[in-house]
């Protein structure tokens, strides 16, 4: 997957998560004042009729009612700026209800429950499961010690040998496991929700830290690309413009050959650095290991020794496997090795090339005879730190430094791609 489409995958989370949601959720999440409003408006839907009914079976209630149910109806409108300070008042509201009315027939419940949800919502369920049991157990022994004189006015069945009082307690105790449970209900779905959210939350983080790493990943590997590209290329022009400067005095002939491979050089390094961006531009459509131009090892070498690197080559073993990814590999060492040759070696007179492919490796080693103290590298050291990267890709390694008998040394072993394949599984079962 090319880095555009993976930011367009990742981009597109949000997109994903809020279309699982439904058409309904999506709009509401998007307006939270109409959701408000619409809680206002269920709870006010809910209690009115209470309030109504209550009305009529006690007219001196009537104003006091309207006015603690209107006075909640408000302050649940700012539910979601603080949550905690209107589960306060809700809460003492609904407990004036409670004396109010100087029953257990009050309108109280609804309000707490939905200001329960929401404390939930914004706060853990350590602080919101408790609060709602504590808020019901309270408001239940508030409605016992005002409704318990009623209660006990009234004409209750103990034909089954039942005694009032045991009755009453019963009563009662269902009473309060409804209330409570009704509270605990409401503030474990705002629980759930507020899960959910942070579960949300944390895969957003996730998409986030992966598209960067992705980012990170592709411009890393731009810059391989264009180093090797644009280091090999360049060192090879300038060491042909060289040569054709010093041949051009007593051979014309083989100046304008050497002129001749000083623009095909370049015009195969144009043809690179098109086909690279080709790929960035394609994105999907592209592979995301371009192929040089006239990529091919023995073109590769020729370059070279046309440069005048007196390269000798050995392969030892059986034909590299058909992987594009391995292949440019092992290209790009090689055409990083002998680049460093070409610019920093003094009286080179001989440089080898091995290439052995074994069973489950293939190693590689570039050797030159030049002087062991180079010529101070005016490099950001890009090329060495590419070969590592490119190597690890294939469980490999890279390492390169002076000869003890004179030279320097370049030395690639990589596993192949079906064994590199197969240790990858092995490390991601285990982890």
């Amino acid at each position: 997957m090319s880095n555009l489409s993976q930011q367009e995958s990742l981009a597109s989370f949000d997109e994903l998560a809020a279309k699982r949601m439904g058409r309904v959720r999506r709009y509401l999440r998007t307006h939270p004042r109409l959701v408000s409003i619409g809680v206002v408006v269920f709870y006010l839907l809910g209690t009115l009729p209470g309030v109504l009914l209550m009305a009529d079976m006690e007219a001196s209630n009537e104003l006091a009612l309207l006015l603690v149910t209107l006075a909640t109806a408000g302050t649940l409108l700012f539910r979601r700026r603080a949550p905690m300070t209107v589960l306060c008042i809700v809460f003492a509201l609904e407990c004036i209800s409670i004396l109010d009315v100087g029953s257990v027939y009050g309108t109280e419940g609804l309000g707490m429950m939905l200001a329960l949800y929401m404390v939930a919502t914004s706060y853990s369920a350590r602080r919101s499961i408790p609060l709602a049991i504590l808020a019901g157990s309270f408001q239940m022994v508030l409605m016992v010690l005002v409704g318990f004189p009623d209660m006990s006015g009234m004409e209750l069945d103990t034909s089954d040998g039942i005694s009032e009082s045991t009755l009453a307690v019963i009563i009662i105790g269902v009473l309060a496991a409804f209330l409570i449970g009704f509270y605990v209900t409401a503030a474990a779905i705002g629980v759930y929700i507020r899960n959910a959210r942070i579960h949300e939350a944390e895969l957003n983080h996730w998409a986030s830290q992966v598209s960067r790493l992705a980012q990170v990943q592709e411009r890393n590997r731009i810059a391989r690309e264009m180093h090797d590209v644009v280091a090999h290329s360049l060192s090879v022009m300038i060491a042909l413009a060289e040569g054709a400067r010093v041949v051009g005095r007593r051979d014309q002939d083989r100046a304008e050959e050497v002129l001749a491979e000083l623009s095909g050089t370049g015009r195969a390094a144009l043809a690179d650095m098109r086909r690279m961006l080709g790929v960035l531009r394609e994105g999907e459509g592209g592979e995301l290991a371009p192929q040089p131009t006239g990529g091919s090892m023995e073109n590769l070498l020729e370059g070279f020794r046309a440069a005048g690197l007196p390269l000798t080559y050995t392969y030892v073993g059986e034909p590299l496997p058909e992987d594009k990814a391995f292949a440019l590999t092992i290209f790009r060492i090689v055409q990083e090795s002998l680049t460093n040759s070409l610019r920093y070696a003094r009286n080179v007179t001989d440089v080898q090339v091995r290439l052995e492919h074994g069973r489950h490796q293939v190693r590689l080693e570039i050797l030159d005879n030049g002087d062991a103290t180079r010529v101070p590298s005016v490099g950001s050291g890009r090329g060495l730190r590419g070969m590592r990267e490119r190597a690890e890709l294939f469980d490999g390694t890279v390492d390169a430094g002076p000869v003890a008998s004179g030279g320097w040394i370049v030395k690639a072993m990589l596993q192949l791609p079906e064994c590199s394949a197969k240790n990858g599984n092995q490390k991601a079962s285990k982890g």
